[in-house]
């Protein structure tokens, strides 16, 4: 027995099986855009399983062995090649306007695998700026995906739109409505019937504030808010690249910039690269300045509201560094008040309706991709969203107890905590899990390899 838990310490499992998920994850969502399809609940499950072994083995392995590195790239490359594969022959978005010119986004993808190739080959010449080329090509498609479809059919850019132009115009984001887009039908799939008055929705801005605040920059300058959620993707993606020294961290950037639904994330403008960004931003932090950690783990918590679960990760990392524990608390709470309170305390009643009751209001999403809604489809009753919320607590509390207090022990907290939550949740559709992708991504990159030395004894902790 002893030789076997020796053998896994030699042997780290847990990010291969990371790896894996994150790859079938990706694979799942391609099936009708994430949306509810028996063979992508398959593979859905494939990656569930996947990302349970390797929560359950994260402690055994605190560093990745040369052997296992190499293993690590081939699996990431494979899966790099896959998923540029899908990219080039499925069309990225469901609005791209006809004058767009496909061409040149498939030239895009061939560019991303060059450079890819060149970083994996390691040309003496070309080693050093591959990855920074993958970062600018990657930029160049999202800026293609957002003027190749510039008007989405989707009440999530209608809503944003409405929402800056209310906060820059000094009026309270919770106290708007907007136009409904959408027909009968869609509007009785997608709302109750009492949020629809004279044809326009009386629900406003239903997210926290901070997603917010970090796209205002993109409506104002650029005209499309996107601009904003493309910029902070490509920088989650830098930071993922550079939290660690050696390729896995880098080819693990890649893996998350060629997964095959991400440029339609961008088009249809959900707020899950801000939540990325600053997941990435907390775990490059958390290996070089604990209580700047506690700045961004604050601001995260309150970024989206089943972010909210990993509140028992925060304050774990709180106490990765003991002497300074109080500063990383302080610093945590006062970021998530700093970017909350001012706003959530303008009309404290408008706040709490549109970003707490109303996600319990929302109806039942029979095309979620979830065990919840294969449970429906099979005649068992559709459950209510209490089943996401004991999975993700579970999941939380498991986690303290299978992973170490360090950044790949957040990352991986973070990416099974939201995995088990939308998993059997009964709202859970590719932007969701675009994040759990992004977050396997982190804690994949953020382990330290064995070659690292004495700068790997300070990432290990009990």
């Amino acid at each position: 027995m002893i030789r076997f838990f020796q053998r896994l310490q030699d042997f780290n499992v847990s990010v291969i099986c990371f790896a894996g998920s994150a790859i079938a994850l990706g694979h799942a969502l391609q099936f009708d855009n994430g949306f509810y399809h028996p063979v992508a609940l398959n593979w859905l499950t494939a990656a569930f399983l996947l990302a349970v072994v390797g929560l359950l083995l994260h402690r055994f392995a605190a560093t990745v062995s040369h052997r296992i590195a190499m293993a690590l790239q081939a699996l990431l490359v494979a899966g790099i090649v896959w998923q540029a594969t899908q990219l080039f022959f499925a069309r990225p978005g469901l609005y791209i306007t006809e004058q767009a010119h496909l061409s040149l986004f498939k030239a895009g993808i061939v560019a991303q695998v060059v450079l890819v190739a060149i970083g994996v080959l390691n040309i003496p010449a070309l080693r050093r700026i591959w990855f920074a080329g993958l970062l600018a090509t990657s930029m160049g498609l999202g800026v293609w995906m957002i003027k190749a479809a510039p008007d989405p059919y989707i009440d999530v850019v209608e809503v944003h739109k409405e929402a800056i132009e209310a906060l820059i115009h000094h009026r309270d984001p919770y106290r708007i409505s907007f136009a409904n887009i959408y027909e009968n039908a869609e509007t009785i799939k997608f709302y109750n019937p009492d949020a629809i008055i004279g044809g326009r929705l009386v629900i406003a801005y239903p997210y926290p504030p901070a997603s917010l605040l970090l796209v205002v920059p993109g409506h104002v300058l650029f005209g499309d808010y996107r601009y904003s959620e493309l910029a902070l993707l490509v920088a989650a993606a830098a930071l993922i690249g550079f939290s660690r020294r050696g390729k896995p961290a880098q080819l693990a950037a890649a893996l998350l910039l060629t997964t095959p639904r991400i440029w339609f994330v961008i088009e249809e403008g959900w707020s899950e690269p801000v939540a990325l960004f600053m997941l990435a931003l907390t775990v490059f932090l958390m290996i070089r300045n604990p209580i700047a950690s506690g700045w961004a783990a604050g601001i995260l918590v309150v970024t989206k509201q089943y972010l909210g679960f990993a509140g028992l990760a925060v304050v774990r990392l709180v106490f990765a560094d003991l002497p300074r524990w109080k500063w990383t608390a302080i610093s945590a709470v006062f970021a998530a008040s700093a970017v909350t309170l001012p706003i959530a305390l303008w009309h404290p009643n408008a706040f709490m309706r549109n970003v707490v009751w109303l996600q319990a209001r929302e109806p039942f999403r029979i095309d979620s991709l979830s065990y919840l809604s294969w449970a429906a489809r099979e005649g068992w009753g559709r459950g209510s969203f209490f089943w996401a919320i004991g999975a993700a607590l579970l999941t939380a509390i498991l986690s303290l107890f299978t992973t170490r207090n360090t950044a790949q022990g957040f990352a991986a907290s973070v990416a099974l905590i939201t995995f088990a939550f939308f998993a059997f949740g009964s709202k859970a559709f590719c932007n969701y899990y675009f994040f759990v992708v992004g977050a396997l991504c982190c804690a994949i990159a953020v382990f330290p390899l064995e070659s690292d030395g004495a700068r790997s004894a300070a990432d290990i902790s009990p």
